[in-house]
Protein backbone atom coordinates (compact mmCIF):
# COMPACT_ATOMS: atom_id res chain seq x y z
CA UNK A 1 0.00 0.00 0.00
CA UNK A 2 1.04 3.28 -0.76
CA UNK A 3 2.31 5.63 2.06
CA UNK A 4 0.63 9.03 3.24
CA UNK A 5 2.58 11.11 1.45
CA UNK A 6 2.63 9.46 -2.32
CA UNK A 7 -1.74 8.81 -1.80
CA UNK A 8 -1.56 12.90 -1.11
CA UNK A 9 0.80 14.16 -4.04
CA UNK A 10 -1.30 11.42 -6.64
CA UNK A 11 -4.53 12.85 -5.38
CA UNK A 12 -3.38 16.14 -5.67
CA UNK A 13 -1.08 16.28 -9.01
CA UNK A 14 -1.62 13.40 -10.82
CA UNK A 15 -5.75 13.17 -11.14
CA UNK A 16 -5.69 16.88 -11.41
CA UNK A 17 -3.57 16.59 -14.78
CA UNK A 18 -5.66 14.52 -15.88
CA UNK A 19 -8.72 16.52 -15.09
CA UNK A 20 -7.32 19.74 -16.81
CA UNK A 21 -6.02 17.63 -19.43
CA UNK A 22 -8.88 15.74 -20.11
CA UNK A 23 -9.69 16.72 -23.66
CA UNK A 24 -6.15 16.52 -25.41
CA UNK A 25 -5.45 13.07 -23.69
CA UNK A 26 -8.58 11.56 -25.46
CA UNK A 27 -7.81 13.24 -28.77
CA UNK A 28 -3.75 12.01 -28.45
CA UNK A 29 -4.29 8.42 -27.54
CA UNK A 30 -8.10 7.32 -27.93
CA UNK A 31 -7.87 8.81 -31.59
CA UNK A 32 -4.83 7.29 -32.10
CA UNK A 33 -5.98 3.24 -31.25
CA UNK A 34 -9.25 4.08 -32.67
CA UNK A 35 -7.92 4.58 -35.79
CA UNK A 36 -5.46 1.39 -35.57
CA UNK A 37 -8.41 -0.94 -35.34
CA UNK A 38 -11.78 0.77 -36.62
CA UNK A 39 -10.94 2.84 -39.40
CA UNK A 40 -12.70 1.69 -42.57
CA UNK A 41 -10.08 1.94 -45.80
CA UNK A 42 -11.46 3.36 -49.31
CA UNK A 43 -11.86 1.45 -52.05
CA UNK A 44 -12.18 -2.06 -52.34
CA UNK A 45 -10.18 -3.82 -49.40
CA UNK A 46 -11.54 -6.21 -47.89
CA UNK A 47 -12.31 -5.88 -43.37
CA UNK A 48 -9.56 -8.76 -43.23
CA UNK A 49 -6.75 -7.18 -45.81
CA UNK A 50 -7.23 -3.89 -43.52
CA UNK A 51 -6.77 -5.21 -40.75
CA UNK A 52 -3.46 -6.19 -41.87
CA UNK A 53 -2.81 -2.98 -42.88
CA UNK A 54 -3.32 -1.43 -39.82
CA UNK A 55 -1.18 -3.78 -37.90
CA UNK A 56 1.58 -3.43 -40.12
CA UNK A 57 1.28 0.56 -39.25
CA UNK A 58 1.50 -0.18 -35.89
CA UNK A 59 4.11 -2.52 -36.35
CA UNK A 60 6.38 0.20 -37.49
CA UNK A 61 6.26 1.88 -34.54
CA UNK A 62 8.28 -0.72 -32.88
CA UNK A 63 10.39 -1.25 -35.84
CA UNK A 64 11.29 2.05 -37.57
CA UNK A 65 13.60 4.58 -35.51
CA UNK A 66 12.33 7.42 -37.08
CA UNK A 67 8.81 6.87 -36.35
CA UNK A 68 9.92 6.00 -32.88
CA UNK A 69 12.12 9.32 -32.64
CA UNK A 70 8.45 10.94 -33.32
CA UNK A 71 6.74 9.39 -31.05
CA UNK A 72 9.26 9.84 -28.14
CA UNK A 73 9.25 13.33 -28.90
CA UNK A 74 5.60 13.56 -28.30
CA UNK A 75 6.42 11.68 -25.13
CA UNK A 76 8.54 14.68 -23.94
CA UNK A 77 6.42 17.31 -25.10
CA UNK A 78 3.75 14.75 -22.76
CA UNK A 79 6.68 15.16 -19.86
CA UNK A 80 7.37 18.35 -19.79
CA UNK A 81 3.56 19.56 -20.34
CA UNK A 82 3.41 17.62 -16.89
CA UNK A 83 6.17 19.02 -15.17
CA UNK A 84 4.63 22.56 -16.60
CA UNK A 85 1.61 21.76 -14.50
CA UNK A 86 2.79 20.28 -11.11
CA UNK A 87 5.45 22.99 -11.17
CA UNK A 88 2.69 25.85 -11.35
CA UNK A 89 0.06 24.13 -8.66
CA UNK A 90 3.47 23.88 -6.42
CA UNK A 91 3.73 27.44 -6.36
CA UNK A 92 0.19 27.95 -5.23
CA UNK A 93 -0.68 28.80 -1.54
CA UNK A 94 -3.32 25.77 -1.34
CA UNK A 95 -0.23 23.84 -1.55
CA UNK A 96 2.06 25.16 0.36
CA UNK A 97 1.80 22.94 3.36
CA UNK A 98 3.98 20.82 1.39
CA UNK A 99 7.13 22.61 1.72
CA UNK A 100 6.43 22.27 5.29
CA UNK A 101 5.29 18.38 5.57
CA UNK A 102 6.76 16.43 2.78
CA UNK A 103 10.66 17.93 3.08
CA UNK A 104 10.30 16.37 6.51
CA UNK A 105 10.90 13.36 5.19
CA UNK A 106 13.81 11.70 3.75
CA UNK A 107 14.87 12.73 0.14
CA UNK A 108 14.51 9.06 -1.05
CA UNK A 109 11.19 8.51 0.54
CA UNK A 110 10.35 12.36 -1.10
CA UNK A 111 11.97 10.40 -4.48
CA UNK A 112 10.21 7.70 -4.25
CA UNK A 113 6.30 9.45 -3.82
CA UNK A 114 7.69 11.75 -6.73
CA UNK A 115 8.87 8.80 -8.95
CA UNK A 116 5.09 7.53 -8.44
CA UNK A 117 3.29 10.51 -9.03
CA UNK A 118 4.96 10.59 -12.61
CA UNK A 119 4.28 7.02 -13.34
CA UNK A 120 0.59 7.66 -12.42
CA UNK A 121 0.35 10.31 -14.65
CA UNK A 122 2.26 8.32 -17.47
CA UNK A 123 -0.21 5.70 -17.62
CA UNK A 124 -0.86 7.03 -21.16
CA UNK A 125 2.83 6.58 -22.31
CA UNK A 126 2.99 3.29 -20.51
CA UNK A 127 -0.22 1.64 -22.01
CA UNK A 128 1.18 2.98 -25.53
CA UNK A 129 4.66 1.74 -24.55
CA UNK A 130 3.42 -1.70 -23.66
CA UNK A 131 1.51 -2.05 -26.65
CA UNK A 132 4.59 -1.70 -28.70
CA UNK A 133 6.92 -3.46 -26.78
CA UNK A 134 4.47 -6.69 -27.25
CA UNK A 135 4.43 -6.00 -30.81
CA UNK A 136 8.04 -5.53 -31.51
CA UNK A 137 8.59 -8.73 -29.76
CA UNK A 138 6.00 -10.70 -30.72
CA UNK A 139 7.32 -9.43 -34.55
CA UNK A 140 11.20 -9.85 -33.30
CA UNK A 141 12.32 -6.72 -32.77
CA UNK A 142 14.02 -6.22 -29.97
CA UNK A 143 16.26 -3.37 -29.77
CA UNK A 144 13.30 -0.67 -29.92
CA UNK A 145 10.94 -2.14 -27.43
CA UNK A 146 14.45 -1.94 -24.81
CA UNK A 147 14.57 1.47 -25.60
CA UNK A 148 11.38 2.48 -24.91
CA UNK A 149 11.91 0.96 -21.16
CA UNK A 150 14.87 2.59 -20.81
CA UNK A 151 13.61 6.29 -22.00
CA UNK A 152 10.20 5.72 -19.94
CA UNK A 153 12.71 5.21 -16.91
CA UNK A 154 14.46 7.81 -17.88
CA UNK A 155 11.50 10.80 -17.82
CA UNK A 156 9.95 9.39 -15.42
CA UNK A 157 13.52 9.77 -12.84
CA UNK A 158 14.15 13.23 -14.53
CA UNK A 159 10.28 13.98 -13.62
CA UNK A 160 10.87 12.67 -9.83
CA UNK A 161 14.17 14.78 -9.83
CA UNK A 162 12.69 17.98 -10.97
CA UNK A 163 10.08 17.65 -8.73
CA UNK A 164 12.25 17.12 -5.55
CA UNK A 165 14.54 20.05 -6.51
CA UNK A 166 11.02 22.25 -6.70
CA UNK A 167 9.72 21.37 -3.32
CA UNK A 168 13.31 21.26 -0.95
CA UNK A 169 14.22 24.71 -2.43
CA UNK A 170 13.41 27.55 -0.02
CA UNK A 171 13.43 30.92 -3.10
CA UNK A 172 10.40 29.84 -4.83
CA UNK A 173 10.01 33.13 -6.46
CA UNK A 174 13.56 33.38 -8.09
CA UNK A 175 12.88 33.10 -11.42
CA UNK A 176 9.75 35.07 -11.20
CA UNK A 177 11.67 38.30 -9.80
CA UNK A 178 14.01 37.73 -12.67
CA UNK A 179 11.66 37.80 -15.14
CA UNK A 180 9.90 40.68 -13.96
CA UNK A 181 13.13 43.02 -13.22
CA UNK A 182 14.10 41.90 -17.10
CA UNK A 183 10.90 42.61 -19.01
CA UNK A 184 10.00 45.48 -16.74
CA UNK A 185 11.76 47.86 -18.07
CA UNK A 186 10.59 46.95 -21.83
CA UNK A 187 8.41 49.53 -23.93
CA UNK A 188 4.58 47.52 -24.07
CA UNK A 189 2.76 48.55 -27.20
CA UNK A 190 -0.78 47.35 -27.10
CA UNK A 191 -0.32 44.91 -29.79
CA UNK A 192 2.01 42.99 -28.13
CA UNK A 193 0.94 42.56 -24.45
CA UNK A 194 0.28 38.64 -25.13
CA UNK A 195 4.05 38.44 -26.28
CA UNK A 196 4.95 39.93 -22.70
CA UNK A 197 2.62 36.94 -21.31
CA UNK A 198 3.77 34.58 -23.45
CA UNK A 199 7.55 35.51 -21.89
CA UNK A 200 6.47 36.00 -18.26
CA UNK A 201 3.67 33.36 -17.69
CA UNK A 202 4.00 31.19 -20.88
CA UNK A 203 6.95 30.47 -21.18
CA UNK A 204 6.95 26.68 -21.69
CA UNK A 205 4.01 26.72 -23.77
CA UNK A 206 5.79 29.28 -26.54
CA UNK A 207 8.82 26.97 -26.15
CA UNK A 208 6.87 23.45 -26.68
CA UNK A 209 5.09 25.09 -29.76
CA UNK A 210 8.27 26.08 -31.62
CA UNK A 211 9.58 22.42 -30.79
CA UNK A 212 6.74 21.31 -32.25
CA UNK A 213 7.03 23.28 -34.82
CA UNK A 214 10.57 22.72 -35.84
CA UNK A 215 10.05 19.12 -35.57
CA UNK A 216 7.03 18.99 -38.20
CA UNK A 217 9.45 20.82 -40.38
CA UNK A 218 11.83 18.49 -40.36
CA UNK A 219 10.17 15.50 -40.18
CA UNK A 220 7.86 15.83 -42.97
CA UNK A 221 10.85 16.30 -45.31
CA UNK A 222 12.86 13.71 -43.82
CA UNK A 223 9.53 11.41 -44.27
CA UNK A 224 9.27 12.64 -47.43
CA UNK A 225 12.62 13.46 -48.85
CA UNK A 226 12.52 12.05 -51.91
CA UNK A 227 9.39 14.10 -52.83
CA UNK A 228 11.05 17.45 -51.19
CA UNK A 229 10.43 19.17 -54.47
CA UNK A 230 7.19 19.08 -54.77
CA UNK A 231 5.57 22.09 -53.25
CA UNK A 232 2.58 20.12 -51.92
CA UNK A 233 5.09 18.93 -49.25
CA UNK A 234 5.94 22.42 -47.97
CA UNK A 235 2.68 23.57 -47.86
CA UNK A 236 1.75 20.64 -45.56
CA UNK A 237 3.91 21.41 -43.45
CA UNK A 238 3.63 24.75 -43.12
CA UNK A 239 -0.10 23.77 -42.66
CA UNK A 240 1.37 21.53 -40.19
CA UNK A 241 2.91 24.49 -38.10
CA UNK A 242 -0.27 26.39 -38.52
CA UNK A 243 -2.13 23.87 -36.46
CA UNK A 244 1.04 23.48 -33.80
CA UNK A 245 0.52 27.45 -33.44
CA UNK A 246 -3.52 27.14 -32.50
CA UNK A 247 -3.11 26.18 -29.00
CA UNK A 248 -1.29 29.78 -28.65
CA UNK A 249 -4.16 31.59 -30.39
CA UNK A 250 -6.66 29.75 -28.03
CA UNK A 251 -4.31 31.55 -25.17
CA UNK A 252 -4.46 34.48 -26.36
CA UNK A 253 -8.01 34.71 -26.88
CA UNK A 254 -8.11 33.64 -23.25
CA UNK A 255 -5.37 36.40 -22.41
CA UNK A 256 -7.72 39.34 -23.54
CA UNK A 257 -11.21 37.84 -22.62
CA UNK A 258 -9.87 38.18 -19.02
CA UNK A 259 -6.73 40.94 -18.87
CA UNK A 260 -8.01 42.80 -21.61
CA UNK A 261 -12.04 43.25 -21.97
CA UNK A 262 -11.72 47.25 -21.25
CA UNK A 263 -9.49 47.73 -24.57
CA UNK A 264 -12.80 47.33 -26.46
CA UNK A 265 -13.85 51.01 -25.71
CA UNK A 266 -10.01 52.28 -27.23
CA UNK A 267 -10.32 54.31 -29.96
CA UNK A 268 -9.35 51.67 -32.36
CA UNK A 269 -11.33 50.71 -35.83
CA UNK A 270 -12.00 46.93 -35.78
CA UNK A 271 -9.41 47.31 -39.08
CA UNK A 272 -6.72 48.67 -37.16
CA UNK A 273 -7.04 45.84 -34.53
CA UNK A 274 -7.01 42.81 -37.01
CA UNK A 275 -3.72 44.49 -38.86
CA UNK A 276 -2.13 45.21 -34.94
CA UNK A 277 -3.41 40.80 -34.29
CA UNK A 278 -1.62 40.46 -38.25
CA UNK A 279 1.52 42.18 -37.15
CA UNK A 280 1.90 40.43 -34.09
CA UNK A 281 1.73 36.92 -35.49
CA UNK A 282 3.97 37.71 -38.22
CA UNK A 283 6.83 38.56 -35.68
CA UNK A 284 5.47 35.54 -33.88
CA UNK A 285 6.56 33.27 -36.87
CA UNK A 286 9.96 34.79 -37.94
CA UNK A 287 11.98 31.11 -36.75
CA UNK A 288 9.63 29.30 -38.85
CA UNK A 289 9.50 32.29 -41.69
CA UNK A 290 13.54 31.81 -41.33
CA UNK A 291 13.86 28.55 -42.05
CA UNK A 292 11.38 29.42 -45.12
CA UNK A 293 13.45 31.47 -46.70
CA UNK A 294 17.12 29.27 -46.15
CA UNK A 295 15.06 26.07 -47.63
CA UNK A 296 13.53 28.09 -50.92
CA UNK A 297 13.79 30.61 -53.44
CA UNK A 298 12.98 34.53 -52.33
CA UNK A 299 9.68 34.11 -54.22
CA UNK A 300 8.27 30.43 -53.12
CA UNK A 301 9.01 31.26 -49.18
CA UNK A 302 7.13 34.46 -49.41
CA UNK A 303 4.24 32.71 -50.52
CA UNK A 304 4.44 29.57 -48.09
CA UNK A 305 5.27 32.68 -44.86
CA UNK A 306 2.01 34.14 -46.12
CA UNK A 307 -0.12 30.43 -46.04
CA UNK A 308 1.31 29.96 -42.48
CA UNK A 309 0.18 33.33 -41.45
CA UNK A 310 -3.35 33.47 -43.23
CA UNK A 311 -3.98 29.61 -41.57
CA UNK A 312 -3.05 30.98 -37.90
CA UNK A 313 -4.53 34.31 -38.47
CA UNK A 314 -7.90 32.14 -39.49
CA UNK A 315 -7.52 29.85 -36.12
CA UNK A 316 -7.34 32.88 -34.28
CA UNK A 317 -10.64 35.02 -35.69
CA UNK A 318 -12.35 31.45 -35.06
CA UNK A 319 -12.11 31.96 -31.65
CA UNK A 320 -14.30 35.33 -32.30
CA UNK A 321 -17.12 33.07 -33.16
CA UNK A 322 -16.87 30.36 -30.56
CA UNK A 323 -15.54 31.60 -27.68
CA UNK A 324 -12.69 30.13 -25.69
CA UNK A 325 -14.17 26.51 -25.61
CA UNK A 326 -11.87 23.85 -26.41
CA UNK A 327 -14.57 21.72 -27.34
CA UNK A 328 -16.21 23.50 -30.03
CA UNK A 329 -12.67 25.03 -30.94
CA UNK A 330 -10.80 21.34 -32.15
CA UNK A 331 -13.15 20.32 -34.16
CA UNK A 332 -13.27 23.49 -36.62
CA UNK A 333 -9.45 23.51 -36.51
CA UNK A 334 -9.19 19.80 -36.95
CA UNK A 335 -11.89 20.32 -40.05
CA UNK A 336 -10.41 23.29 -41.26
CA UNK A 337 -6.66 20.90 -41.19
CA UNK A 338 -8.28 18.36 -43.62
CA UNK A 339 -9.74 21.26 -45.83
CA UNK A 340 -6.73 22.70 -46.62
CA UNK A 341 -5.33 19.62 -46.64
CA UNK A 342 -6.88 18.20 -49.65
CA UNK A 343 -6.54 21.47 -51.29
CA UNK A 344 -2.94 21.15 -51.13
CA UNK A 345 -3.44 17.41 -52.30
CA UNK A 346 -5.16 18.96 -55.44
CA UNK A 347 -2.82 21.81 -55.67
CA UNK A 348 -4.71 24.59 -55.38
CA UNK A 349 -1.93 25.90 -52.98
CA UNK A 350 -1.62 29.88 -53.62
CA UNK A 351 -6.08 30.02 -53.29
CA UNK A 352 -4.92 29.61 -49.41
CA UNK A 353 -3.11 32.58 -49.31
CA UNK A 354 -6.45 34.74 -50.03
CA UNK A 355 -9.03 32.87 -48.84
CA UNK A 356 -8.34 32.19 -45.19
CA UNK A 357 -7.01 35.49 -44.56
CA UNK A 358 -10.23 37.00 -46.61
CA UNK A 359 -12.51 34.58 -44.23
CA UNK A 360 -10.39 35.46 -40.82
CA UNK A 361 -10.95 39.12 -41.33
CA UNK A 362 -14.77 38.97 -42.30
CA UNK A 363 -14.80 36.49 -39.27
CA UNK A 364 -13.20 38.91 -36.98
CA UNK A 365 -14.83 41.90 -38.20
CA UNK A 366 -18.64 40.60 -37.56
CA UNK A 367 -17.31 38.98 -33.90
CA UNK A 368 -14.94 41.37 -32.32
CA UNK A 369 -17.86 43.37 -30.28
CA UNK A 370 -20.05 40.14 -29.79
Amino acid sequence: MANPLTQVLIKTFSRGFFRLNSGLLLFLFVAVFSYCFFILTAGTITPEKALVFNLIFMISFASSPLMMLLVFLVWLIYTIKSWQYVAAQLLTDQHRFLFYSSTAMSKIRQFKSWFLVQLYISIPLLVYGAFSIVVGIIYGHYLIPAGIVCYLLLLNLISASLYLQIINRLNRNEEKIFWTKLLGGWRKPFSFLFFYELLHRKKMALLLTKILSWGILTGVFLIFSDLKNDSRIAAIAVLGVALAHAFLCYQGQRFEMINLTFTKNFPYSRTQIFLQMLSFYAILLIPEGIWCFLKFELITAIGLYLMMLSFILLFRALLYRLGPQMNRYLPWIFGLFFIFFWCIMFQWIWVLIPVPLSMAYLIFYHNYYR
